[in-house]
Formats: C-alpha cells, sequence, structure tokens
C-alpha cells in the first residue's frame, strides 16, 4: 500500500469514514427521510467498530506493509 505507511493508519482511516457516514445516515433517518437510514447508519457503526479493533490489534503487533 502505497497511500498509509501503517495498516493502523488505514483502519483508523476507515473508522473514521464508516463514523462519518453512521452520523449522516442516523442525522437523515431522524430528519425523517426514511427508516433504511437506520439500518445503514447500524452497518456503518458496525464497520466502525471493527475497523478501530483491527487498528488497535495493528498497533499492538507494530505490523507494517
Amino acid at each position: 500500500m502505497g497511500y498509509y505507511k501503517t495498516p493502523e493508519e488505514m483502519f483508523s482511516a476507515r473508522a473514521d469514514s464508516f463514523e462519518r457516514d453512521a452520523n449522516r445516515h442516523w442525522a437523515m433517518a431522524k430528519s425523517g427521510c426514511g427508516d433504511f437510514h437506520y439500518a445503514k447508519a447500524r452497518f456503518c457503526y458496525e464497520q466502525a467498530a471493527s475497523n478501530r479493533e483491527k487498528a488497535e490489534f495493528a498497533h499492538e503487533t507494530n505490523a507494517h506493509f
């Protein structure tokens, strides 16, 4: 991977992206734009948590590309 220096950085960036998407979908659902946004928000929050765990594991194991 040429864009990220470490796997930790990559997984952290993915988690941040999923969390932004989740917050956006949650706000859209609360505003009445459709109940399917709740499901999408839950999925994004789960993915963000998963990627945070992977970033923590990469940090603990000192992983490199």
